[in-house]
């Protein structure tokens, strides 16, 4: 009897200790040892893995490795990749996408110093494309060139930079985090070509596994990609520790501090800490990339873009409340709400009643969680903020912290990060640097934590509060203001219901508001609440949300050449943004085409000409290689609306659009530049030669006979170069005065800027 109480004694120890034992699992990255994945070995050091029961092992990436075929036969089990992981689902493979760490690809195609274009590449050695799936950024880029992969010769990689350097290939795919650190320093001189320039944007650093894996290892998926998220969170606050640590035990390529600080800072602008939460997925964007691999044939036409399988939906929050706070919410009553009551979309007063995307929101967690919740009505977002204050409201719906705000309010995650912009009457210049905006009148409402970033930011400039939106943009109409500050959404609605044709987006300001729920401080348990209850809202529901909210928006509201003429001002602030905040809109599929293509001309939209211009700006101060500017505006188009209507008015813009490409030469960069005025980028051209395409295109122009009764039209143009005296900001806007000198000396002239 003792031996077998002690058998049975040894027997449960065993199985404790069998149990206690952490799990083993692989990793296997796409690349050597480097800063690249410091995310997870800070979880390993750190003990993250090990707090979830995790033992976790590195494998370098090694040439023959199939990294998704390696982690489906089970050889490992998860895998780091690029974004043809999406190539692979589509095609029939088991895999599921856990988590994405770098928001644009690193990827890049480094040029010896005489190559300046992708046309340049033709017939030339290119080492590092592998094959028509990896190679897609690159290919889509080239395909605006009229190339494709005959159109070079294909050099198997060899991890090295001698080949470069000593000019045995004519350019290689690199790391822009890392080659190019050593390109320097050997003072080396080439050319960058970065198919995020020619619109093409892709994901990296792509944590996945297997089907098998999720079906019987859930919780580990779970565990696995929350501990990776916050080894990518201490990494990126700690990177000296986490560069010494490399250096110490993962350091198989013998780099150097230096290097690695370089690649650590670099990777920070890939990841964007601040306006994405780390290791998120955004549906949209894995669309809009599924839809890439459509167009260059690398996936089926016919093959349905389905990703309800394939995009891992996390499940961070317990949402269940315990019985303390059940308790507290019971003998709290009704928790009362304080709104924006002037914040469409995202929220308003109508009727006495909350409406928007913030108080469906609300309506979602209401259910959920069984709590009792009615709006304090409010006119003013400074009356909700003071009444917050005063505790005659428990919650605000959808703030940002600020210190101020900190004093009265606790917050929980932000469920939105939305841009800031300017939005100017549309006389006004685009303004890349909003610093230099610091003697002119900036209206933002009354209480708004815009207001306290940009006088924190901007300690001089003259910030002046208004009321509410409305004001804010009448103001700038009667010329009280030059602009008026918000977010992206909130603005683009705004104008597109009362200020149509009046109001432009001006300027992008480089921060971002994050928006959460505000529970006031002096009782803490609501804070735990509703940190729990933020959370039980799914990304699946938020997208239903946004896209009730844009549904209603298009159809009682807008017709549909007024859409094309406002999607092409909002284009201006960047495919990030349009990725991540206009998920709402309800012709999602064609958000791609749309932004890299001004909608109803096809040329280059305002974004991607952007891009262009700073490209070529970025040769022209590195290698001093000369860029002409052409600008142009139709003469006396505002008539053609008035006197035929908009409809007539938008089929001119597209025959001058046309006008504009078969006379441009095939290396020119043209773009809409916003209303009627147009943008061409002449590279390797001085303003001699520049002034005489101008010219040249000047009579084209006049000399052609448009339809729909409209006859000859004409144009004014300016033109003008870069030069080490000025800015990309300054060159625009003396070209921008030198074509409005054209109109004054009697329009269809060509002036030269005074630069």
């Amino acid at each position: 009897m003792l031996k077998t109480i002690i058998f049975l004694y040894i027997l449960l120890i065993s199985s404790l200790n069998a149990h206690d034992k952490p799990e083993d699992i692989t990793l296997q990255f796409q690349w050597k040892h480097q800063f690249e994945y410091a995310g997870f070995y800070a979880a390993q050091e750190k003990g993250f893995y090990k707090d979830v029961g995790l033992n976790v092992k590195f494998k370098e990436y090694e040439n023959g490795i199939h990294l998704v075929d390696d982690v489906i036969d089970k050889n490992d089990t998860y895998g780091i990749t690029y974004s043809d992981l999406i190539v692979d689902y589509l095609n029939g493979k088991p895999v599921v996408f856990v988590a994405n760490f770098f928001k644009h690809s690193p990827l890049v195609l480094v040029t010896q110093n005489d190559i300046k274009t992708p046309a340049d590449l033709k017939n030339k050695k290119i080492m590092g494309i592998e094959n028509t799936v990896k190679s897609t950024a690159f290919l889509m880029m080239f395909k605006d060139f009229g190339m494709n992969m005959g159109s070079f010769i294909d050099v198997p990689p060899s991890f090295k930079i001698d080949e470069f350097v000593d000019k045995k290939v004519d350019a290689m795919v690199v790391f822009s985090t890392n080659e190019l650190f050593y390109l320097d320093k050997a003072g080396i001189k080439y050319n960058v070509l970065n198919p995020s320039s020619y619109g093409t944007e892709f994901y990296d650093v792509n944590l996945f596994t297997s089907k098998n894996e999720l079906i019987n290892h859930p919780k580990r998926v779970e565990n696995f990609k929350k501990a990776s998220i916050k080894g990518w969170e201490y990494a990126l606050k700690h990177k000296d520790e986490i560069i010494k640590l490399i250096m110490k035990k993962y350091n198989t390529q013998h780099k150097s501090y230096e290097a690695l600080l370089f690649e650590a800072n670099q990777i920070q602008h890939m990841v964007l800490p601040s306006i994405f939460p780390v290791g998120s997925i955004d549906p949209i964007r894995v669309r809009m990339m599924a839809e890439d691999f459509k167009e260059m044939g690398i996936v089926s036409e016919e093959t349905p873009l389905d990703f309800s399988d394939f995009i891992y939906e996390s499940k961070h929050y317990d949402s269940d409340l315990t019985k303390e706070e059940r308790d507290f919410l019971n003998s709290k009553g009704t928790l009362k709400l304080c709104v924006d009551p002037d914040w469409m979309p995202f929220e308003g007063i109508k009727n006495s009643k909350h409406i928007g995307i913030a108080a469906d929101f609300f309506n979602l967690i209401r259910k959920k969680a069984d709590v009792d919740m009615e709006l304090y009505p409010t006119k003013t977002w400074q009356e909700s903020l003071e009444a917050a204050k005063q505790r005659k409201c428990d919650l605000l719906t959808l703030a940002s912290s600020t210190p101020s705000r900190l004093k009265y309010m606790d917050f929980t995650d932000p469920y939105m990060k939305l841009p800031i912009v300017l939005a100017t009457k549309m006389d006004k210049p685009y303004t890349y640097n909003f610093y230099s905006l610091k003697d002119e009148k900036i209206g933002v409402v009354g209480g708004y934590a815009i207001g306290e970033i940009l006088r924190s930011k901007y300690p001089n400039m003259d910030i002046v509060n208004v009321k509410n939106i409305h004001e804010g943009l009448k103001k700038v109409e009667q010329g009280e203001l030059y602009g008026y500050v918000d977010n992206l959404m909130v603005l683009a609605y705004t104008i597109q219901h009362d200020f149509t044709g009046l109001m432009k987006v001006s300027a992008r300001v480089n921060d971002t508001v994050a928006l959460a729920i505000g529970t006031r401080n002096d009782e803490p348990i609501l804070h735990d609440i509703f940190q729990k209850l933020v959370h039980t809202v799914s990304e699946k529901e938020k997208q239903q949300i946004y896209n009730h909210w844009v549904s209603v928006q298009e159809s009682k509201e807008m017709d549909y050449s007024f859409l094309i003429k406002l999607l092409s001002v909002l284009l201006i602030i960047g495919t990030a943004f349009l990725y991540h905040y206009f998920k709402l809109r309800r012709y999602s599929e064609e958000l791609k085409r749309l932004s890299i293509t001004d909608s109803l001309t096809g040329l280059y939209n305002r974004m991607q000409t952007d891009k262009a211009l700073q490209y070529q700006y970025d040769l022209f101060t590195r290698y001093k290689t000369p860029c002409g500017i052409i600008m142009l505006d139709i003469d006396y188009f505002k008539n053609i609306n008035d006197q035929y209507g908009h409809q007539t008015g938008d089929y001119a813009l597209q025959q001058f659009s046309q006008i504009l490409k078969n006379a441009v030469r095939s290396t020119d960069i043209v773009g809409r530049w916003g209303g009627e005025e147009f943008l061409i980028i002449c590279p390797n051209t001085d303003i001699e030669q520049t002034d005489s395409v101008a010219n040249n295109l000047k009579e084209k122009i006049a000399a052609y006979h448009f339809a729909n009764n409209l006859g000859h039209l004409t144009a004014s143009l300016g033109v003008g170069c870069f030069t080490e005296r000025k800015s990309i900001d300054d060159v625009i806007k003396s070209i921008d005065t030198a074509m409005y000198l054209s109109k004054e000396k009697g329009r269809n002239k060509v002036t030269r800027a005074e630069i």
